[in-house]
């Protein structure tokens, strides 16, 4: 497959690709571990990567020596507070130039590592959105009640207004 960049359009396309793939051949895929880690391998910018560091760290089990190593290497130079960085993040994202597709992705990203609660994204991720699309979205006669559903929703009139 292609490397994948979190690309919304191009997501069925990449799952696609590795699905068969991986179908194709079974040989080289003898457990779990390693379908995963090669499907990883291809997500190497953008959103997608941001998506394989918060699936590594959720995915981790018992350390052994590698991952100590990774972890002191982390105290030296990650970041010790990614929750307070996201919030700063998801505080000052704007969608700016970026279609809402594009906004979308990051938001969410920066919404996963917030620690914020659906209510909270939903307010934090209208007043991310470029006003004429927020304006848009406020004209619909039933506004969404799910953060999804905003999603998909400043998505749809990003698009009928570009």
């Amino acid at each position: 497959p292609p490397l994948f960049d979190g690309s919304m359009a191009m997501c069925e396309a990449f799952i696609n690709a590795c699905q068969l793939y991986i179908l194709a051949k079974p040989h080289e895929f003898t457990n779990l571990q390693m379908k995963i880690t090669w499907v990883l391998g291809f997500m190497q910018s953008g959103m997608a990567q941001l998506f394989r560091d918060q699936f590594m760290y959720l995915e981790s089990a018992e350390p052994d020596p590698i991952e100590l190593l990774y972890t002191d290497i982390y105290k030296a130079f990650g970041d010790p507070n990614k929750q307070a960085t996201a919030i700063q993040e998801i505080m000052t994202i704007k969608q700016g130039t970026n279609t809402g597709e594009e906004h979308v992705q990051s938001f969410k990203q920066c919404y996963m590592r917030s620690g914020y609660r659906e209510t909270a994204g939903i307010h934090k991720f209208k007043r991310s959105l470029n006003s004429p699309l927020l304006d848009k979205i406020m004209a619909v006669p039933e506004l969404p009640v799910t953060l999804e559903k905003w999603y998909d929703l400043a998505v749809c009139l990003d698009r009928q207004w570009q």
